[in-house]
Order: structure tokens, then sequence, then C-alpha cells
């Protein structure tokens, strides 16, 4: 068995890896109905970062399922869905949660989000983006309805759910553990997540994003 490296998220926070092709990533919701905004980029060259968007349009799915690929904004997998133990709702179509997002939530504008954490993080391990890559988001629970409308719900995950990855390069991980708490999709509160990394190789370095 490999020896697996663990990294803990705080409930509201964010961490990021540099993780080598080959290597397996487990992203685990410790307590269950704990979403997580998922971000990569090359280790290679910081511009090309997975974009949802680029996925969507590859794999022609609004929501990702075990055995796709998601890919580059240059339209290169970079990582492929390997296994799922959770109820299997997630999500590619949100941005991260930010400061004018809980401004017009009616909550005050140093509220912890998503968006900070992951600049935080990246910057920890020198990625630091012009523009903020929309997240894939797992465990989020927001399907389309018949209307065309997406509705908002509380993740389905169970405590110990995870999702697993593959990298497909070498590249840089950054996870938040969301930190919505006026609207449902955490159920009754924030919480944390956990990285678990197998594998060819070492961890590279860890990175922190909280206050």
């Amino acid at each position: 068995m490999d020896k697996r490296n663990v990294v803990d998220i705080p409930a509201q926070s964010g961490m990021a890896v540099r993780v080598r092709a080959g290597q397996i990533i487990s992203l685990v919701d410790v307590e269950g109905e704990q979403v997580a905004d998922v971000f990569a980029c090359s280790a290679a060259r910081r511009d090309e970062w997975l974009s949802a968007g680029h996925t969507r349009t590859r794999t022609r799915r609004l929501f990702p399922r075990v055995g796709d690929a998601f890919y580059t904004r240059f339209y290169r997998p970079i990582l492929t869905f390997v296994d799922d133990t959770s109820p299997g709702a997630h999500d590619m179509l949100y941005p991260s949660c930010e400061p004018a997002m809980y401004r017009r939530m009616g909550a005050d504008e140093n509220h912890p989000n998503c968006r900070d954490n992951f600049m935080r993080a990246a910057k920890a391990v020198d990625w630091a983006p012009e523009v903020i890559p929309d997240p894939v988001n797992f465990f989020q629970n927001t399907p389309v309805n018949a209307a065309g409308e997406l509705e908002v719900k509380t993740a389905l995950s169970k405590p110990g759910d995870l999702v697993t990855l593959r990298a497909e390069m070498d590249l840089v991980f950054v996870a938040t553990a969301c930190a919505q708490d006026l609207a449902p999709i955490n159920g009754a509160r924030c919480t944390g997540l956990r990285l678990e990394i197998g594998g060819p190789g070492d961890l590279g370095a860890i990175g922190g994003g909280h206050e």
C-alpha cells in the first residue's frame, strides 16, 4: 500500500499542494454536507488552469461524473475523476463565494469566503492568477430543475464520503472548504475537509489560505 500524505483543511479555509503526474488525490468530506471548491493549474505554466467552462465544452456535461477528465483552458486533461463514494451531486456552474456576494446578502464585508481563501493558498505556492478561475464544486447540490433554474440545496454527502482524482500532469492543487453559511448548501454549519495524496513521488510544497 502506498504512503499517503494527509492535509487537513479547517472550516472556512483553503490549502494548496503541489502534486506530481500520476498521483492520486482523495478529497474527503470529514463531517458531511460540506462543499469543496477545487482549483488546479499546470506546474509548468501557471496561466494554464483547470477551466470548468472548457471542461463542460469537452465533456458536454453540466456536472462531472466518474470517468470524466477535467480540462485546462488549453483543452488539455489536468485531472481525471476516478472514484466517488458520495451520492454524486457536484457542480461546475457556480463561481466561488466572495465579499461582494456576502455584502449583497447582508453580511459583514470581512465574512470568510472562498475567493480570498483561494488567493491566499495559491499565493503560498507561487500561483497568483489575475483572474480567479471558476472552481469545480465537489459535493455541491445545486441541480437544474425542469424550468432551467438552478436550485440551491444542502450537500448530500455523508461523513467520510470522498471523491478521488488522478493528476494527469504535474500541477498545483487548491481546495477550499466552502465558507457559505447564509444559504443551505453546507447544511447547518461549515466544517472541514481532508486531502489524502498518494502514488509515485513525494508531496510537494503545502500552502495555507485562511485568516
